[in-house]
């Protein structure tokens, strides 16, 4: 018995294996491992000693093991064995003792061969649904934990075996026929939000699991008892298998058909409405402030009889009768306290939903200061700001910082729009780049400035050590007034140069500035920023899809308590049906380009065309393959004729030599060992 385990550890036995066995070794001992011969065999990775087992009779799989030997070739990596025992029969989808399966075995200990013969398999959707738990409280609330699920273990470890699990969800109809080609997409893996709720066995309560399906089998809507599988949208929003894709900087995974179609889906259903509707209100906003404050006169330029308004900045004045304005329309006013209240009252909501979450998020900051500063910049404190319209000087102050946030806040608005959101990113990489360069930037300024504040200090523009720095940071666009600093009225103090060693130091630093600060410092930033502007154009694709998948998560995150409500809005599957492409022309074709770019295209042309390119692209692809390994056949096919030729000659060769030492009865066959 002992000598069976040693030729199934051992290659090359193949043969004394088959002849144990026939002399009545037992095929199903166990050594003191409590191993089989084949459990041997397949941890030694002998496929031939596998064969020659299984071909004797020897049991595959037996119920008490706590892992199979599909297990084992799954954890020592032998894929060929691996499809060998799945061809014999053995089951791809059983769990070992710790619920795990062959291809979750495979990619925890980084056998990519093996997981690519388990999806090969008609099982692999077995393999693929998740067999996780996640507990409720006594609130139904779910516990907090991050959810494992076979696709985002292949995102992570094997992405291209991820996009092989893509290509299985996506099925094409077999008509050739434009008018009845349907294309079904499966989002049951990059879209596992939602779980089933159940009964808890052991315990009293409820969890959810993963492994049963949380939709309807017949119109591919959520259940009843479908929930997500965590209440902090956050959460969800950063695990989310398409917002996984993008952090891991995966265009052939973003670019998928699937994951195009999902995206189109979610965008077509919602997000498009949500998106801009709150682009269209928070634009009558801030067009309605900046109106306001334009029809509104600064409180240091209102006449007050002959002289002006003199408005301190904490000073509240009662009355104001000499003062003689008209007063600003009252719409701009009301529109701006409506939008105001209204956005506080959704950003509290959100606040509520997200706690913590909501502060770590410096837009809502910002958010939050432009409605309060535009509420306090229309509020009347004083009688003379309600009947006159003039604000107060704290609260003019505000208003030109709430007008300037607003405005920068609409371009990060419009940065979530895929078409215009690229040129935003290459401005927002430029400002990255700028700020890594800023300590040596200020360095420059700082030395200049002092030098100049020192020099030139009785000129007012150089007159503090902080108007220096300003000064200094101006000339270094072009403003240098050259004339007017050497060559100035010398009868004027603020206009004197004080001798000539004075004058000669002076021009000394004025031209090491130019050369220095103009000339190379600035060519070294303007350098810098094309080096960003063509990093972002090589990844521009990457960087499109990427937003557009934060842009639909993050919508979805913001109103998750409408969407769970709204059980017909979250699918498993989704069908396309290509009607054909008819040539559009004029009116038509330009409306129907316009919606495209601005995605508002709901028709399935697109999908039709985002198909066939991808299976351009594979097909493309397979053809290089194809070519690739032509040529190293036909280099094989000369190396094999080369040594072929070689032979012959080493045979004549030696049939000479034969004869030169008179050897008899030589083989040629002998001479080929």
């Amino acid at each position: 018995m002992f000598y069976l385990f040693i030729s199934s550890l051992n290659s090359g036995h193949d043969a004394t294996t088959s002849l144990l066995l026939i002399s009545g070794a037992d095929k199903e001992a166990k050594n003191s491992y409590q191993q089989t011969p084949l459990q041997v065999a397949v941890e030694s990775g002998q496929l031939g000693t596998c064969q020659t087992l299984v071909g004797k009779g020897a049991q595959i799989e037996n119920p008490s093991d706590t892992k199979t030997v599909l297990h084992l070739a799954a954890i020592y990596g032998h894929d060929t064995i691996a499809r060998y025992l799945i061809q014999q029969g053995a089951t791809v989808d059983r769990r070992d003792e710790k619920g795990k399966t062959a291809l979750d075995l495979a990619c925890e200990n980084g056998k990519k061969e093996v997981a690519r013969v388990l999806l090969d398999t008609y099982e692999w959707r077995n393999l693929m649904i998740p067999h996780d738990v996640i507990p409720l409280d006594k609130h139904r609330e779910p516990v907090m934990m991050e959810r494992t699920t076979p696709f985002r273990t292949l995102l992570k470890k094997f992405p291209d075996l991820a996009s092989l699990v893509m290509d299985k969800c996506v099925e094409r109809s077999k008509e050739d026929d434009d008018l009845t080609l349907c294309i079904a997409y499966d989002f049951s893996y990059i879209d596992d939000t939602y779980m089933s709720r159940v009964a808890n066995e052991d315990e009293e309560g409820e969890q959810l699991i993963g492994y049963k399906c949380p939709y309807d089998e017949d119109n591919f809507k959520l259940i009843k008892d479908a929930q997500a599988y965590s209440s902090n949208y956050d959460r969800i929003y950063k695990n989310h298998p398409l917002k996984l894709m993008a952090n891991a900087e995966k265009l052939s995974l973003l670019s998928h058909p699937l994951s195009m179609a999902l995206l189109k889906y979610k965008w077509n259903r919602l997000g498009r409405v949500m998106y801009y509707s709150a682009l269209t209100i928070y634009l009558i906003f801030v067009i309605s402030l900046t109106e306001f404050v334009r029809h509104t006169k600064a409180p240091y330029n209102v006449a007050n009889g002959e002289t002006y308004y003199d408005s301190s900045f904490f000073e509240e004045n009662e009355t104001c009768p000499q003062i003689q304005i008209v007063k600003p329309d009252v719409i701009w006013k009301r529109i701006v306290q409506i939008l105001a209240i209204c956005q506080i009252g959704i950003e509290v909501f959100q606040l509520y939903q997200r706690k913590f979450a909501y502060l770590t998020n410096w837009e809502n900051w910002i958010d939050c200061f432009i409605y309060s500063t535009a509420l306090l910049t229309v509020y009347d404190f004083t009688e003379c700001s309600s009947t006159s319209g003039v604000r107060l000087n704290w609260q003019w102050l505000l208003a030109a910082l709430c007008i300037f946030f607003g405005w920068i806040n609409l371009l990060f608005m419009v940065r979530k729009m895929p078409r215009f959101g690229i040129f935003v990113v290459m401005f927002v990489d430029i400002v990255k780049t700028f700020f890594r360069f800023f300590p040596v930037f200020v360095l420059f300024i700082i030395a200049f400035s002092s030098s100049f504040y020192v020099i030139l200090q009785n000129r007012p523009e150089f007159s503090t050590i902080f108007l220096s720095p300003l000064k200094t940071t101006v000339m270094m666009i072009g403003e240098f007034e050259f004339t007017g600093v050497f060559h100035g009225d010398e009868t004027l103090h603020s206009e004197k140069m004080f001798g000539p060693a004075h004058n000669a130091v002076a021009c000394a630093l004025f031209f090491f500035f130019c050369i220095i600060m103009t000339i190379l410092l600035m060519n070294l930033l303007v350098g810098l920023a094309v080096d960003d502007i063509k990093g972002v154009q090589e990844k521009a694709e990457l960087k499109r899809l990427a937003m557009q998948v934060d842009l639909v998560l993050q919508i979805e995150a913001s109103i998750h308590i409408f969407i769970t409500r709204m059980k017909k809005y979250p699918t498993n599957r989704y069908a396309t049906f290509p009607a054909g492409k008819l040539h559009k022309s004029g009116l038509a074709a330009w409306w129907t380009n316009f919606r495209k770019r601005f995605g508002l295209n709901a028709s399935s042309d697109s999908d039709m065309d985002m198909q066939i390119e991808y299976e351009n692209e594979i097909t493309t692809e397979l053809r290089s393959t194809l070519k690739m390994q032509f040529n190293q056949l036909e280099n094989l096919q000369q190396n094999i004729d080369v040594m072929y030729e070689k032979q012959i000659r080493l045979e004549a060769l030696i049939l000479n030599l034969a004869k030169e030492l008179k050897i008899k009865n030589i083989n040629v066959e002998d001479v080929d060992h």
